[in-house]
């Protein structure tokens, strides 16, 4: 359908693509999940001055053997762009939580590398986040569900890669 034919709808009707179960499903996982990020983020925020995405830097560094990712990897993970990353890192830099580090081998290679306030924040803040994860999402799901969740959502990202798509 155009762009043309659709502005023709009457309000408060759309498509009849738009009842296929893919589009529902779509629609009811932007939703939650704008729902819960805001919370989780305003809460983590609130509690430790730590923003989602700043923890999201942290936990991806810390599960590494070095404590680092190339800035790219870290770009790919977390999904945005090599441009936001970089203003991402620069504000946790200026924080003390992370640290750019230069590949000696490659000086085109830039790596971002959690720091000890890094480790001691995300230390701090982690439990919070496991607890609000319960609060505003894990609690309305069976361990069953939440595991066959996590298994669809995995065969989306399995998905994407296939297609040349971005997987964290």
């Amino acid at each position: 359908m155009s762009i043309k034919q659709s502005a023709s709808l009457p309000l408060g009707s759309a498509p009849p693509e738009a009842d296929e179960a893919g589009f529902q499903a779509w629609m009811t996982v932007v939703h939650a999940f704008s729902l819960v990020s805001k919370t989780l983020d305003r809460e983590l925020i609130d509690a430790h001055g730590v923003s989602l995405a700043w923890f999201e830097v942290l936990a991806r560094l810390h599960r590494r053997p070095e404590g680092r990712l190339r800035m790219q990897e870290l770009s790919q993970s977390l999904v945005v762009s090599k441009a936001s990353v970089t203003k991402l890192i620069d504000r946790m830099e200026l924080a003390g939580l992370v640290r750019r580090q230069t590949a000696t081998d490659d000086r085109r290679v830039t790596y971002a590398v959690i720091t000890d306030t890094g480790r001691i924040t995300l230390a701090a803040a982690l439990p919070t986040q496991i607890g609000n994860i319960r609060r505003h999402f894990a609690q309305f799901l069976s361990e069953e569900e939440l595991n066959t969740l996590r298994a669809l959502l995995e065969k989306v990202v399995s998905g994407q890669a296939t297609l040349g798509g971005q997987s964290g």
